[in-house]
C-alpha cells in the first residue's frame, strides 16, 4: 500500500497509537493528556500532499521530489502550532511530538509491506521531507504566538502594576507632606490598603499563572473538607464587600470530600467576582452548590449581557480577544485561573449564555472530590 493511501486510510489507528505513547511519556512527567487537534488534519494535509507529488508528469528538468511545495502540510503546521501555544504546553512538549508522529506512522506502515520497493523508499524519503517541514512550521509559529504573547503580557502587566503604585504613592505623600485631619488620614490608609491589595491580588494571580504553564496543572492540595461551608464562607464575604448588590446561595446536599478549599474559595470567588461585574446591577446574583446523582455542581448566575458562543471557550485563556473584552482594565487571569483550579480536582467547566436567560459558569467535579493522584501535599503554594 502507497504511503499516501496508508496515512489516510489508517489516521485513527494512527491517532490512537500515537496517543498511547504520548500518555505514557506525560504521566511519567505528571502531565495532562495529549491533544489530537490539528493532528489529524496535518495527516491529511501530508496524505494529500505525498499523493499530488505522485500524480502526472515532472516538468522538464523537475523530478517528482522536486515538484513538492506541501502547501497543506505548511498550513496545517502552523495552525497547529498555534493551537499548542493556545493550550499552554512547553516548546519542550511541542518538539517531540514529530518525531514520535513519524516513528509510529513508520513502524505501522511497515507492518503491511511484504517487500520495499523504490517507489516505497522515495515515498519515505517524501514523508520525512514533510514531516521535518511541518515541525519546523508548527515551532515557528508557536514561538511567534509565544512572543506575541509575552510582549502583550508584559505591557497590559505593566500598566495594571503602574496606576495602583502610583496612588499608593501620591496618598502616602499626601499623609506625609499634608497636615490631615483623623478623618481624612484614615481614608487615605484605607485607600492605600484597598490599592496595595489589588497589587497583591494580582502578583497572586500571577504566580498562579506562572505555575499552571510551566507543570501543566495547578498544584492543589486536598484534605477532607465540607464544600457547602467553602461556598458559604466565599458568598459572606462577597455580600459583605458588595453591600448594595444580592447575592443568592442555595446549598444543597452532601458536599463532603477531599478539596483544597482554599483554591475551591479562589474558583468560586473568582466566578462571582465575574458574575458582579458583568451582571446587571439591578439584578441578583445567584449561587448554587448541589450534589447530583452522579457528580457536585456549583453554578454562578448573573443577569448581563451574553457571550457569544464563538467566545466562550477562549474566555479561560489570558491574553486572548474575549478574555480582553471581557476585562478590558486586567491581565484577565481570573477564569482561566478558576479553569486550571478546576481541572487540579480532575473536574471540568462549562457556560451557558442567551440574551434573554443571562450567563452561567458551572463546575462539575465527581463525588468525594480530588482523585488520589491529583495535587502535591508536599508542595507549598502559598
Amino acid at each position: 500500500m502507497k504511503l499516501a493511501t496508508f496515512i489516510s486510510d489508517h489516521r485513527e489507528e494512527i491517532l490512537e497509537t500515537w496517543q498511547a505513547d504520548a500518555l505514557v511519556r506525560l504521566r511519567e512527567a505528571h502531565r495532562v493528556a495529549p491533544l489530537r487537534d490539528h493532528l489529524g488534519e496535518l495527516l491529511e494535509a501530508i496524505s494529500q500532499d505525498l499523493q499530488d507529488a505522485t500524480q502526472g508528469a515532472p516538468a522538464p528538468g523537475q523530478t517528482a521530489h522536486s515538484r513538492l511545495t506541501w502547501a497543506n502540510v505548511e498550513a496545517l503546521a502552523a495552525k497547529h502550532g498555534a493551537g499548542r501555544a493556545y493550550e499552554g504546553l512547553t516548546l519542550r512538549e511541542v518538539v517531540p511530538e514529530f518525531p514520535a508522529l513519524r516513528s509510529c506512522i513508520e513502524r505501522l506502515w511497515r507492518k503491511t509491506l511484504t517487500a520495499a520497493a523504490l517507489d516505497d523508499i522515495q515515498d519515505l524519503m517524501r514523508f520525512d521531507e514533510a514531516m521535518d517541514l511541518a515541525l519546523r512550521y508548527s515551532v515557528s509559529e508557536f514561538m511567534d504566538r509565544l512572543d506575541r504573547s509575552r510582549e502583550t503580557f508584559l505591557g497590559i502587566l505593566s500598566h495594571d502594576l503602574r496606576n495602583p503604585l502610583s496612588t499608593i504613592i501620591m496618598a502616602a505623600k499626601l499623609m506625609r507632606d499634608e497636615d490631615l485631619d483623623r478623618v481624612k488620614s484614615r481614608e487615605m490608609s484605607e485607600r492605600i490598603v484597598s490599592t496595595a491589595e489589588r497589587v497583591h491580588q494580582l502578583v497572586v494571580d500571577l504566580l498562579d499563572f506562572t505555575r499552571t504553564r510551566m507543570s501543566g496543572q495547578m498544584p492543589i492540595r486536598p484534605r477532607d473538607v465540607d464544600l457547602g461551608a467553602v461556598v458559604t464562607h466565599i458568598a459572606e464575604e462577597f455580600t459583605t464587600g458588595h453591600p448594595d448588590r444580592t447575592l443568592h446561595v442555595h446549598v444543597d446536599g452532601d458536599l463532603h470530600g477531599r478539596w483544597d478549599d482554599r483554591r475551591m474559595s479562589q474558583a468560586v470567588g473568582n466566578l462571582l467576582a465575574n458574575a458582579f461585574q458583568h451582571g446587571a446591577p439591578d439584578r441578583p446574583i445567584e449561587l448554587w452548590a448541589a450534589a447530583r446523582d452522579s457528580e457536585i455542581e456549583i453554578a454562578v448566575h448573573n443577569d448581563g449581557p451574553d457571550i457569544p458562543e464563538v467566545e466562550r471557550e477562549q474566555l479561560f485563556e489570558p491574553l486572548t480577544a474575549a478574555s480582553d473584552k471581557r476585562n478590558p482594565r486586567g491581565v484577565g487571569l481570573g477564569l482561566f485561573i478558576t479553569k486550571a483550579i478546576v481541572a487540579g480536582h480532575g473536574g471540568r467547566i462549562s457556560v451557558e449564555s442567551a440574551p434573554d436567560r443571562g450567563t452561567t459558569f458551572t463546575l462539575h467535579f465527581r463525588k468525594g472530590g480530588a482523585p488520589p493522584t491529583v495535587g502535591n501535599d508536599q508542595e507549598k503554594v502559598d
